[in-house]
């Protein structure tokens, strides 16, 4: 397995690499991007399945998400499945970091190439919580959160308030009735499913199974809905 820096820079927030690795030992050789941050992997595009799911799952749990706010642009997973989809009408993408927007921009990143094209998408160089916070109340039908890597793995630890109440809470007031939250991690986090249980009266937990280098691997997300509901424990679900 060799691999080639693409994409190299330093920003307020530290070191970022691009890089790309060919797969030589396939039948089929194949190339993966990865994205490492201050020496720590944070994703590559080997398999951008629970991406995706993020988004598709997302959609599908609301009946008009015409308004929709992504945070975090990763490798374009997310953005791509929204894209797919002819319900939004408006698809607003927020990342904090400006050199991953030009590197999508230059078309380094090949899975957001194509979907930053598309005339429903506004690209955000910001913070998501200043973002949000910015926002009118029942502005919004779905928000979909996948930074760093989840609560409880964070390469920036100013991201820790994303998954706390107060942020929450600013993110149900700025979806409408049936709007939903949804939150991507790459482990199980009681903390989070806890708070949203706070927040919203219940929350969903989705387990999704992926193959990686031939090792399995279960990431999760947190579905929570702006609806008037009973108050709950959230239910563990597990999908293949």
């Amino acid at each position: 397995m060799t691999s080639q820096i693409i994409a190299h820079g330093t920003s307020k927030f530290g070191e970022l690499v691009l890089r790309r690795r060919r797969r030589e030992g396939d039948a089929d050789p194949s190339t993966v991007c990865e994205l490492i941050c201050n020496g720590v992997f944070l994703m590559d595009s080997e398999d951008g399945t629970t991406e995706r799911r993020l988004a598709s799952e997302s959609l599908a749990r609301v009946s008009h998400p015409e308004i929709v706010v992504i945070g975090g642009l990763g490798l374009g997973f997310t953005l791509m499945e929204v894209v797919a989809s002819p319900r939004p009408r408006a698809i607003h993408v927020v990342e904090i970091e400006g050199l991953l927007v030009d590197w999508a921009s230059q078309g380094l990143l090949p899975h957001a190439r194509m979907a930053l094209q598309d005339s429903r998408v506004q690209m955000h160089v910001a913070d998501l919580r200043a973002y949000v916070e910015s926002l009118p109340p029942r502005s919004l039908d779905l928000i979909l959160i996948d930074v760093d890597n989840g609560p409880d793995f964070l390469v920036h630890e100013s991201n820790a308030s994303l998954y706390q109440s107060p942020f929450l809470e600013r993110s149900r007031l700025a979806l409408q009735p049936g709007g939903l939250l949804a939150v991507w991690s790459s482990s199980r986090s009681a903390r989070l499913r806890d708070a949203l249980t706070e927040v919203f009266g219940q929350c969903e937990e989705v387990a999704f199974s992926v193959t990686r280098a031939g090792r399995p691997f279960e990431y999760f997300v947190y579905f929570a809905s702006q609806k008037q509901v009973q108050a709950g424990d959230c239910e563990p679900v597990k999908r293949g």
